[in-house]
């Protein structure tokens, strides 16, 4: 349990730096749509960063609670489980998914080649590959305590919902999607469009639900039967 706990500190310290370091050097670049209304705002891949950023950062703050107590803190436990299950894992994989589905049936619709000039390869992966990385490894290697899915599928969707509105004002009132090929939709495909993202959210909530049962459940079963054990060693330590 301990190493297991000092695994988790380092894995939890190393992202955090890192997405903080992304976010410093994003935020120094000015690639032609930061300008416009709403800034960096507007863009689901820098929500997303601000997501990891705090949650890492959040996570680590209670592996230091922990360390210190020598004990876990529940509220802490519970926000961070709650942040990652129903906001940080399935934003961080959909992200992902999202991004390189469309760049590779045409990177102009997301991420025009005028973007390699100006920013370095190194924060584009970070911004849309590790961000999935990050999310997958951390369901690997920390259990989490999944909420209710009412509770999960809430803030998932009450996201969603708040982020499509959001580019959605921008459009009607400043007359610009903030992704393009949103224009190139009628109004019927592009509902039909926000209908598919909130499914493939909702499939990739489940996905990391699913995957920490998985890995988690065997883990459990296993502690349990040690414990088990243990206590019929020192019941038949008594007899004696």
């Amino acid at each position: 349990m301990a190493e297991g706990n000092h695994r988790e500190r380092v894995f939890h310290f190393i992202f955090a730096t890192f997405f903080c370091i992304l976010l410093y050097y994003d935020l120094k670049l000015l690639p032609p749509g930061v300008i416009l209304y709403g800034g960096r705002w507007k863009y689901l891949t820098f929500i997303n960063l601000v997501f990891q950023v705090t949650f890492f950062v959040f996570a680590s703050f209670g592996d230091i609670v922990t360390f210190f107590r020598g004990q876990e803190t529940n509220w802490i436990i519970s926000i961070r489980d709650t942040m990652f299950a129903a906001i940080v894992f399935p934003c961080g994989v959909f992200v992902t998914a999202t991004f390189w589905g469309i760049y590779f049936v045409d990177r102009e619709l997301v991420y025009p080649k005028i973007l390699d000039d100006i920013i370095p390869t190194w924060i584009n992966h970070g911004l849309h590959t590790w961000v999935a990385v990050s999310v997958i490894l951390e369901g690997a290697i920390v259990r989490h305590r999944y909420p209710r899915n009412v509770v999960g599928l809430f803030f998932a969707l009450l996201f969603q919902v708040i982020y499509l509105s959001w580019i959605s004002y921008i459009a009607y009132t400043q007359d610009f999607w903030v992704y393009p090929f949103l224009r190139l939709m009628e109004n019927s495909a592009r509902t039909a469009f926000f209908g598919l993202c909130a499914l493939v959210l909702v499939f990739f909530y489940f996905m990391g639900k699913g995957m920490n049962r998985v890995i988690w459940e065997g883990e459990e079963a296993k502690i349990t039967a040690q414990e088990k054990k243990n206590a019929s060693k020192r019941k038949a330590k008594k007899v004696e």
